[in-house]
């Protein structure tokens, strides 16, 4: 079973039971799997965003939402599952940071990986503002993670996504800032990524 619905059904099955939530996980598997298929023409890039989270993330919401889970509490599950997995893997970044003297170097290696996994061939497209020296920044003003549950009928979802992001960059190091004050999934115009290592 994917990993999003299997986890985030344990999350849920906490508070409505093994029982309830077995069947839910069921049903977001087979919904899953017919929204891989509906969407098979998406680029490998993609892929890697829509196949690994969006996708679970729509067919697992839309499996609480028909098993009468209210909407707040179906995306609290969702966010709950990126907070716990933040949880878990955080500290080892935060560990690795700070054994190898790496927290002046982040806001670099952070814009090489939004550019080379969150790029145009995956569907997210980018203003960038002038950056100081030590930071990163980067304006999301189109995120297919937003344009697809959106697409689907729920965008509400996206904001799972986006405080997902804030549990796993808020917290790396006391010089490291994420200083992101509106996401597009929260209703801002874009989402103002800014990480910045402070002396």
């Amino acid at each position: 079973m994917q990993k999003l619905i299997k986890t985030t059904c344990k999350i849920a099955a906490e508070d409505i039971g093994k029982e309830r939530a077995g069947r839910i996980a069921v049903k977001a598997q087979r919904r899953y799997q017919e929204l891989c298929l509906e969407n098979a023409s998406d680029s490998k890039a993609l892929r890697a965003h829509t196949f690994k989270r969006i996708y679970p993330a729509i067919a697992v919401y839309e499996a609480f939402r028909e098993d009468g889970i209210g909407q707040e509490k179906a995306v609290w599950y969702i966010r709950e599952y990126f907070q716990r997995f933040a949880a878990a893997y955080v500290p080892h970044l935060q560990r690795m940071i700070r054994v190898f003297g790496l927290a002046k170097k982040i806001p670099g290696i952070f814009m090489k990986v939004v550019l080379k996994g969150f790029g145009p061939e995956a569907g997210f497209e980018y203003e960038f503002p002038k950056a100081g020296q030590n930071e990163a920044r980067a304006n999301v003003v189109q995120c297919p993670y937003f344009e697809t549950c959106k697409r689907y009928g729920y965008p509400e979802i996206t904001r799972a996504f986006c405080d997902g992001d804030d549990a796993g960059y808020g917290n790396l190091h006391p010089k490291l800032v994420w200083g992101r004050t509106k996401t597009i999934g929260r209703g801002g115009d874009c989402c103002d990524f800014l990480l910045k290592y402070t002396e």
